[in-house]
């Protein structure tokens, strides 16, 4: 009897263990900070990164979600789409009032996932004060830096897409950066002067194990997410001198088993390289 009491309190004490694990991996939410240098800005910028919600929610009405960014005092931020899911596609809602919600601590620039595409919806946002880019570039001036911002929608993209075709040369003197749901970098490598790519989609692969990284990306067991040979399923890489973030974002899709791969926003402080 003694025997079997202490094996069902061992079972209950490991029980409690892995939920509280579980929950910690899938609802307590990370800030992940990064340090950016550019010759091209002379004063610092903060930029919050924020992807891949999925209507989750942190907190009523994702106070919990919307504090967080709000105490980072970002300059910018930058929503990289996958704020609901296609099962939403009716009642965006809950995405719209987050987001328009952070124009209250700073600009907001919008670029749609393979899930938020939908016309009424980049309407709602519009009116709510987000800058929605849509193949679209916005020159900006932010603490005395002149910054332009390049934002593109979702799509898949076909063999001979460009950037070179959708924009304009790049100035070379301003700060160049792209945002863009996916992370295609062998689709955006053509597009001289672009200094920064900001992405989110892959989710870091939800699981990720130690030493092979992600179970799973876009249909594939333990994908190879690479660039010239180098993975870029989460964090920061250098892609032939373009600097490229990819976050694993907030939201659980399409159930919440993230593993070793918390929730995140991301701050990234653009200094100047002196």
């Amino acid at each position: 009897m003694k025997k079997r009491k202490t094996t069902f309190r061992i079972g209950l004490v490991v029980l409690i263990l892995l939920i509280v694990f579980w929950a910690v991996n899938n609802f307590c939410i990370k800030v992940e900070k990064t340090t950016l240098l550019s010759e091209k800005i002379t004063s610092p910028v903060r930029i919050v990164l924020v992807s891949d919600l999925h209507s989750s929610s942190f907190g009523k009405d994702n106070g919990i979600l919307k504090n967080l960014i709000k105490q980072q005092k970002p300059d910018l931020i930058f929503v990289l789409g996958d704020m609901y899911s296609r099962f939403e596609a009716e009642r965006p809602d809950k995405a719209v009032e987050f987001t328009t919600a952070l124009s209250s601590f700073a600009p907001v620039y919008f670029v749609s996932g393979d899930h938020d595409y939908q016309q009424n919806y980049f309407k709602a946002l519009e009116e709510g004060g987000v800058n929605v880019l849509n193949f679209e570039k916005s020159d900006i001036t932010v603490n005395g830096n002149e910054l332009s911002i390049y934002g593109i929608r979702s799509e898949w993209f076909s063999p001979t897409f460009s950037l070179n075709n959708a924009f304009d040369p790049a100035d070379e003197e301003r700060l160049n950066i792209l945002l863009a749901h996916c992370p295609y970098m062998e689709k955006f490598s053509s597009f001289e002067s672009l200094d920064f790519v900001f992405s989110g989609d892959t989710h870091g692969g939800m699981i990720r194990l130690p030493f092979l990284g992600p179970v799973y990306y876009n249909g594939s067991i333990l994908p190879k997410i690479t660039y010239n040979g180098k993975m870029y399923d989460k964090g920061l890489y250098n892609a032939d001198g373009t600097q490229l973030f990819v976050t694993s974002g907030v939201g659980n899709y399409p159930l919440p088993v993230r593993f070793n791969n918390r929730p995140e926003i991301v701050v990234i402080d653009l200094l100047p390289d002196k």
